[in-house]
């Protein structure tokens, strides 16, 4: 066993102080109790429940100079868990994570074991060896796992979770459905717009993994029969990823839909959308109001959220401030002031608009506009100087005014500040085309800019349903099919979804 020299253990216990993470009671205890225990510092610190592990890691981490790695989420393959052997494993407190044919990741529970990095370093003589450090019980985990079964993804449910997460991030899936069958439990995960099924799990592997599921989400795992919706952020494979997890009750078992949102990949500009020339010029021009509320109508998964946030980057400027108000918030903007709604439910998005109004903002993102008062709110705030953006649930530009008519507003409310609605759907790209090498999908069109004179026409007849779009999805579709972007079967799957 390696021992830390009394010089060590005091540079340690003095960080563990600095971050007041630590008494000196609490350390003088440690070293009391290390002279009858064989353990090292901070392992005895964890063992005594003075320290939790998340801290241990980051003092280790920055005491060594090195990266930390998180190994709870992640999916090591068998071929990659056994380069290291159980024995020399266990020995070192270390497993690889990664490999290539020319490197090695190994994560180690205590950087600073001279006898087990040289003893990793001889084994992988001919390797590039990076060595990171990780929580003792992560890596205790995979070391049993090792040890179980040469298959051990096989008898491992959460690692089998890790494993369904981790393919579903590379695939750049959107959400992964959990749904209880009969006999099985059937894995889905969206690509492309698309749900594929993924694997089908043993009933006895389905009570671990959404319990496991709802803990990381911090939901009620007693409650089965009320849905539930929260959030975590993990870090994967050197990505940021939030996952948005929500329960359902189908027929008498819990099902869960998990949304992902792959935060490291960063924000895109309007640019990188796939938008057509036309429709890009369109949406800069609304970049230039200083007032007024914009809006974004779409369904669930038609990428409006995606498209208010690159409008956000064009705006944003050290001239302007910047304020959002969401649920959660789904993408951190440096110099961006943004407001997440609590989970309590004390604030709601009308309560947002109204505190952030207090902090003079030029340019206010809502999240959604769900209700009559959250509408009213944002319509109040973009007479008063300030431009509001938001999304709206809705198919196209004459429905979203419907959809906020039928908030019990009135025509005289909405029109006023009313700049224009913007409509998007996504689509596959043909295998033909060039663009679906870099991305998978393309936004389809409908939008419409509400000129003075068309809002005085409108008011004065008081109907809606003869507005015509600057740009209408029917011309979208034309337009994509004539360029080969995309195919008629793939344009007749999203009419026939009644996506549009």
């Amino acid at each position: 066993m390696y021992t830390q020299h009394s010089s060590f253990v005091q540079n340690i216990g003095n960080i563990f102080l600095k971050k007041r993470l630590l008494t000196e009671k609490q350390i003088d205890a440690i070293l009391e109790y290390q002279k009858t225990k064989n353990m090292l510092f901070g392992r005895l610190a964890v063992f005594l429940k003075f320290l939790q592990e998340d801290h241990l890691l980051e003092v280790l981490a920055e005491l060594y100079t090195i990266d930390s790695v998180s190994l709870e989420f992640l999916y090591i393959d068998d071929q990659t868990l056994h380069l290291l052997d159980h024995e020399t494993a266990l020995s070192c407190m270390a497993v690889v994570f990664s490999a290539d044919s020319e490197s090695v990741n190994v994560a180690l529970a205590d950087p600073g074991d001279v006898k087990a990095i040289d003893k990793i370093n001889a084994r992988f003589k001919n390797l590039q060896i990076k060595f990171f450090v990780a929580k003792e019980s992560e890596i205790l985990r995979f070391i049993e796992i090792m040890k179980s079964s040469s298959d051990g993804v096989a008898k491992d449910p959460l690692l089998l979770l890790n494993k369904i997460i981790f393919d579903a991030i590379e695939a750049e899936a959107s959400d992964i459905h959990f749904e209880p069958q009969e006999s099985y439990v059937r894995v889905r995960a969206r690509v492309d717009g698309l749900l594929r099924l993924v694997t089908r799990l043993s009933p006895e592997f389905w009570p671990r993994i959404k319990a496991k599921l709802k803990l990381m989400a911090k939901l009620d795992i007693t409650d089965r029969y009320r849905p539930q919706s929260g959030h975590v952020k993990i870090s994967l494979g050197g990505k940021s990823v939030d996952l948005r997890i929500s329960t359902h009750l189908d027929k008498s078992e819990e099902g869960i839909v998990v949304r992902i949102l792959d935060a490291s990949s960063g924000l895109k500009s309007l640019k990188e959308l796939g938008f057509t020339p036309e429709d890009f010029a369109w949406l800069k021009k609304i970049s230039t109001f200083s007032s007024g509320i914009f809006l974004i109508a779409g369904p669930t998964g038609s990428g409006k959220t995606t498209t208010l946030y690159s409008l956000l980057k064009e705006i944003d400027s050290p001239q302007v401030n910047i304020m959002t108000l969401e649920d959660p918030i789904e993408y951190q903007i440096e110099g961006v002031k943004q407001m997440e709604l609590r989970e309590d439910g004390l604030l709601s998005f009308a309560d947002g608009v109204r505190s952030i109004l207090r902090q003079d903002p030029d340019v206010i993102l809502i999240g959604e506009i769900r209700d009559e008062e959250t509408a009213m709110t944002a319509i109040r705030a973009s007479l008063t100087g300030r431009l509001v953006l938001a999304t709206i649930h809705a198919t196209n530009p004459t429905d979203g005014i419907r959809r906020l008519l039928n908030f019990n507003l009135k025509l005289s409310d909405i029109l006023p500040s009313l700049i224009g609605v913007f409509s998007q759907r996504l689509v596959r790209y043909c295998n033909n085309s060039p663009e679906s090498k870099v991305r998978g999908r393309f936004p389809l069109t409908e939008y419409l800019y509400f000129s003075e004179e068309e809002k005085k026409k409108i008011l004065s007849t008081g109907d809606v349903s003869e507005l015509k779009p600057d740009k209408s999805f029917a011309m979208s579709i034309e337009e994509a099919l004539r360029n080969g972007l995309t195919t008629a079967n793939e344009i007749e799957r999203i009419i026939k979804n009644a996506y549009i």
